[in-house]
């Protein structure tokens, strides 16, 4: 089991390379790992938000370059579909994107 804390400590004190978060996903525990928000510098993508999710929790990090990594949302995936877990995790993360269909009230 990865815990969350771990997750974030992984990552560089700076953005993450998109690179970075597709080699995360190889790791047995991981089963997503994407940027939300990137920025292309040169010949790489750059994340300052990701979302992150293992079996047991999706959480999602945002850098800032004075307090580094942390997370600013956490969705508990006990007893839960993973699917719903994410889907949870992207519009917490987006917030009112309209890129995630938002739940209806």
């Amino acid at each position: 089991m990865v815990e969350e804390g771990a997750i974030l400590d992984a990552f560089p004190d700076s953005t993450v390379p998109k690179r970075e978060l597709t080699e995360l996903e190889s790791h047995d525990d991981i089963l997503t790992a994407i940027p939300v928000m990137a920025e292309e510098r040169g010949p790489q993508e750059l994340a300052d938000r990701v979302v992150v999710q293992t079996e047991q929790v999706a959480i999602v990090g945002v850098y800032d370059e004075a307090d580094g990594w942390r997370v600013a949302h956490r969705v508990d995936g006990a007893d839960r579909a993973t699917d719903a877990v994410f889907a949870e995790a992207m519009r917490a993360a987006q917030g009112d994107s309209s890129l995630v269909e938002q739940p209806e009230e």
